[in-house]
């Protein structure tokens, strides 16, 4: 891969990074300033807890995300960046251009999903 292709996904991962670390910290900010309100009845209640549940998915989805995007930049600086951790070829370009923090190319990704590889990495 070029290094001007590579420079162009170091700079979308950061964005992406930036932007998910500005929702994680809103989301925790909101778990921790709630409204003072007292639920006045269950299914206010429920509603409360619901969304708290959401945000809490929410957070802990965004969180594996920041995870593969530290180490797709890890793989940046190691050089390894676009090359698929299963078998070791090219990620497709489409495939990073949709997901730039892609760890398989999409026949590897397949077998994942298949369970008839391991993941190497969380």
């Amino acid at each position: 891969m070029r290094k001007r292709e590579v420079e162009r996904y170091r700079k979308r991962l950061l964005a992406k990074q930036e932007e998910l670390n500005q929702r994680v910290r809103a989301v925790r900010s909101s778990e921790t300033h709630g409204t003072g309100e007292s639920a006045a009845d269950l299914g206010d209640r429920a509603l409360k807890t619901t969304s708290r549940e959401m945000a809490y998915r929410l957070s802990t989805e965004e969180q594996t995300i920041l995870k593969r995007i530290d180490r797709a930049l890890q793989r940046i600086e190691e050089g390894t960046y676009g090359n698929c951790l299963n078998c070791g070829g090219a990620i497709q370009k489409g495939r990073l251009d949709a997901v730039p923090w892609a760890r398989y190319c999409i026949d590897c990704q397949e077998l994942l999903d298949r369970g008839e590889i391991t993941a190497l990495e969380p």
